[in-house]
C-alpha cells in the first residue's frame, strides 16, 4: 500500500501565522523523515507531491515524486485536494505529522476514509480561538444558505491527516464541492474579513468541517484509521509537533 505525502513552501496562509520557509519549516520536515522512513519500514510505498526545497530536504525518503514548485496554493489543504485531483480512487494521501508503529490498515467498504473524529469542546479555548471564529464568521454570511450540503449541525469535524476515497464518483463530489466553498469564501469572505493574516487556518472548516456535513447529508459512509483494527500510531496535531522534546519523545515512543 502506498502512503502520499505532500509539503510545499508555496502555500499562502503558512505566511499568515505558521510557518513558511524557516526553522519550523525544518522542524516539520524532521517529522516527515521519521514518519517516511517508519512507514517504509512497515511495507509502505512513499509517493511524495513537494517543492523544490522539500524535495530536495527529504531526498531519499520517498520511493517516487511529483514536483508542485511552479504551483501557489492558496489555503492549507489545497495541496492535499490537488494531491487527490491527479492520483485515481482509493489512492491515500496521508500527512508527515503522523508516526506510525504497524502498518496502516483501513475499511475498504467505506466510501471515505478520515483519520480520526474530533469533537466540539464548547469550553476549549483553543476551539473558541479557531474553529467556532471561523464558523461564526460563516454564519454572519449564511453560508449554508448558499451552498449546498453545508450547514452547522455537525458538532464535530473529520481530520483529513489520513484521507481516502473509494470510487471516482465519490471523490468528485467532495472535490468539487471543496472547490465551490473555497471558491465563495476566497471571493466574498476574505477579502472583507482576513482571516488568513490572523494566523486562522480556514481550511478547518472549508475542507474538514464541510466534508463532514457532505457526508451526513449524503449518507455517505465514512469510516476512521484511529482506532481501526490494530492501527497504532501517533498524530501530533496542531502545536504539539512543535514540543520542544518531541523528536526525543518519538525516539522513545511516549506521547504527548
Amino acid at each position: 500500500m502506498n502512503l502520499i505525502f505532500s509539503y510545499s513552501t508555496h502555500i499562502g496562509d503558512y505566511k499568515g501565522g505558521r510557518y513558511t520557509k524557516d526553522n519550523k519549516t525544518d522542524h516539520v520536515l524532521e517529522l516527515y523523515k521519521i514518519s517516511m522512513e517508519r512507514a517504509k519500514n512497515l511495507g509502505h510505498g512513499i509517493k511524495f507531491y513537494g517543492c523544490e526545497y522539500s524535495l530536495n530536504y527529504l531526498k531519499g525518503y520517498y520511493d517516487s515524486f511529483v514536483s508542485v514548485d511552479d504551483i501557489e496554493f492558496e489555503i492549507t489543504d489545497d495541496l492535499k485536494i490537488y494531491v487527490h485531483t491527479q492520483e485515481p480512487a482509493g489512492s491515500i494521501s496521508f500527512d508527515g505529522d503522523i508516526s506510525l508503529e504497524n502498518k496502516l490498515s483501513f475499511d475498504e467498504t467505506s466510501d471515505i476514509i478520515f483519520e480520526q473524529k474530533e469533537e466540539f469542546v464548547p469550553d476549549s479555548p483553543w476551539q473558541w480561538d479557531t474553529i467556532f471564529k471561523i464558523l461564526d464568521i460563516f454564519k454572519k454570511y449564511k453560508v449554508d444558505e448558499i451552498v449546498s450540503d453545508f450547514s452547522f449541525e455537525p458538532k464535530h469535524l473529520c481530520n483529513v491527516g489520513v484521507l481516502r476515497f473509494r470510487t471516482e464518483e465519490v471523490r468528485n463530489l467532495f472535490i468539487d464541492s471543496y472547490y465551490k466553498l473555497r471558491r465563495y469564501y476566497l471571493t466574498n469572505i476574505e477579502p472583507t474579513e482576513k482571516l488568513i493574516p490572523q494566523g486562522l487556518i480556514v481550511s478547518t472548516i472549508i475542507c474538514q468541517y464541510y466534508f463532514t456535513n457532505i457526508c451526513e447529508k449524503n449518507n455517505i459512509k465514512y469510516n476512521f484509521t484511529r482506532d481501526y483494527k490494530s492501527n497504532k500510531y501517533k498524530h501530533y496535531l496542531g502545536h504539539s509537533k512543535f514540543n520542544k522534546d518531541i523528536f526525543k519523545i518519538i525516539k522513545n515512543k511516549t506521547t504527548i
